[in-house]
Formats: structure tokens, sequence, C-alpha cells
């Protein structure tokens, strides 16, 4: 039998100290000023400040996803960033309607799995367009279910913004944006703990008067394998080109008028000699009628050429170009 430690009239006036207070069940922790209680388990240890990498990517995806709509939809779709947040995943899934359009998809090699969440209105007015409506009439949301018809065309449009995320993250980190299945339940889409940190990416998508929000939900344990590059600032030669982008510039540039000056020679003269300059004087300039001259480009010294007369018109032939130096 083992040895008692406490006798029961020691156990009594420990239980009586309690109830009455008398016995402090937790040290009291002073305050110091500057100092406060910092909780381990907050969202605050995972992220503080702005990601300019992941606002990069997000600004690119808005401006290349807006021709596929087009042709997806034959309307003119506008796309806007609306914020990036922290949550937790429970909070983030007590805010979702019933029914919602929750795209479950993987992003490897990334582990873990996101959401791609669809507001119910807009997933409903792209069904409308996608079939030629304009949105005018509203939908009852609450109480039903998406029929097959309707879950297709929701895949066939997330699989178009899949499409344009692949584009935009590979110069970052190449990852691959994978279709899972689809949920109306925020209720069967537990692919995490509720206390899980989530990051929470909010797009707007206006078509005519009628905007409506659409959401990413990633695990902060999917990205954080790679959260130096979304939280750095990225290099800029690194960047994919944006070939239209460049055509159109190219194009405005080869337009740019340019004042274009052959210089035959030149000559200094006195004041005196100018003032008593007349009709038919001749004036010797320091070149040669054989000599090359300088053609100038705004101003600027440029080609080397040979003065002559073209159909009655004074012209120069062209001999190369003057080497810049240094």
């Amino acid at each position: 039998m083992s040895e008692q430690i406490l006798s029961q009239v020691e156990v009594d006036a420990l239980l009586k100290g309690l109830s009455d207070g008398e016995i402090k069940t937790s040290q009291e922790v002073e305050e110091v000023d500057g100092i406060r209680p910092y909780d381990i388990t907050s969202m605050e240890r995972v992220v503080r400040g702005r990601m300019p990498t992941l606002e990069m990517i997000n600004d690119k995806f808005t401006r290349s996803l807006r021709t596929p709509l087009f042709n997806f939809l034959n309307r003119m779709v506008d796309i806007n960033t609306e914020g990036i947040k922290m949550s937790k995943y429970g909070d983030f899934l007590k805010n979702l309607h019933v029914p919602s359009s929750l795209n479950i998809f993987r992003l490897p090699p990334l582990k873990g799995q996101g959401i791609l969440v669809l507001d119910p209105n807009l997933a409903f007015l792209l069904v409308d367009n996608y079939f030629g409506g304009d949105g005018r009439f509203h939908t009852r949301v609450e109480g039903r279910d998406f029929t097959q018809i309707e879950l297709m065309v929701i895949k066939k449009l997330v699989l178009i913004i899949f499409k344009e995320l692949n584009k935009v993250w590979q110069p970052v980190h190449p990852v691959e944006f994978q279709y899972d299945r689809a949920e109306i339940n925020p209720q069967f889409v537990n692919i995490m703990s509720p206390s899980e940190v989530v990051l929470v990416i909010t797009f707007r998508m206006e078509i005519d008067t009628l905007s409506h929000n659409f959401t990413f939900c990633l695990p902060y344990f999917m990205i954080e394998p790679i959260k130096d590059k979304l939280f750095g600032g990225f290099m800029g030669e690194s960047v994919e080109v944006d070939q239209r982008w460049v055509e159109r510039l190219t194009d405005q540039v080869r337009k740019v008028p340019l004042n274009c000056t052959a210089e035959l020679g030149s000559v200094k003269l006195r004041m005196g000699d100018v003032i008593n300059l007349q009709e038919g004087d001749v004036i010797q300039l320091d070149s040669k009628a054989s000599d090359c001259i300088t053609l100038k480009l705004e101003g600027v010294p440029k080609f080397y050429v040979r003065p002559g007369v073209t159909d009655g018109n004074y012209s120069v032939q062209l001999l190369g170009p003057i080497k810049e130096r240094g």
C-alpha cells in the first residue's frame, strides 16, 4: 500500500482554500512597460508586413485572366485584387454561405490542399452569362444545390483560372494547380484542422454592372517552404516578359518622328564680314564637294553620307554609321 502524502484533513483544508480564494492557482505575472504576453499559437507568429512577390503574382494574374474569360463568356470582365489576409481555417469556413462553389485543389510540389471559393451569386452569374444571359434576373441561392450543368460550367471556369495561375507562378516557383473535387457545403471540406492558419486571397470580378468575389484559401504550411520568395522582392530580370506589351511599345517607338539634317560644311565669319554680305557673294566652306558629310538625327551625329541630287532634289547617300567613342 502506497504511503499517504496528505491526510484527509489537509486535503479538506486545501479544497476550502481554493474555493474561498485564499490559495492562488497560478502565479500572477507582473506587467512591465513595453512588454506584453505573447501567444506562440497566435497568427502573429506567421507573418507581418506585405508580400511584394505575391502581390506581383496577383497583379499579373488579374491581367492575364481577362482575355480567357472574355473568350469564355463573350463579355468584358474586369478583375481586381481585393486583399490578402491571414485567418484561422475554422473562422474562414464560418464566413462561407451554403451553397458555395468550393473547389478543392492541390499545388504540387507543395504539400497540402487549398480551396478556390466562388461566391454563389458569382457562380450563378457566370453560368447565366455562359448560356447567353446578362445576369438581370436574380437566381434564388438559398436552399438549392448546383445542377450537373452548372457544375460542369463552373469546373470549366476553374480550370481556366488554374491554367493562368500556372503561368504567372512559373517565374517565381514552378507549381501546378490541380483540380481535385468540388463541394457545396463547408462542413464537408475537412482538409485541415480548424485551428490551422490560412492565407486568404480575395479577388473581385466585375461583369457589366454586377460584381462578386472569388477567394483562394491556402494553408500556411503549404507556402511556408517558399515564404522567402513571397515576402522578398522579386528580381525584375527573372520576370516573364509580356510579349504583347513589348510589341506595342516597339510599334509606337517606330512611329516617333525624328528631325534629320545633313550639314554640308561650316565656316567662321567676322561680324564685319556678315554685315557687308550682299546677294551673289560666295562663301567658301571648310569641306570639299567630294568629301562625305555628317547626317544628324535630332542633332546627334549618326551616319556618314555623300551629298547629291535625285529627281531635282538634294539628297544624300548613306556611307556608314558613326561609331560612338568608348
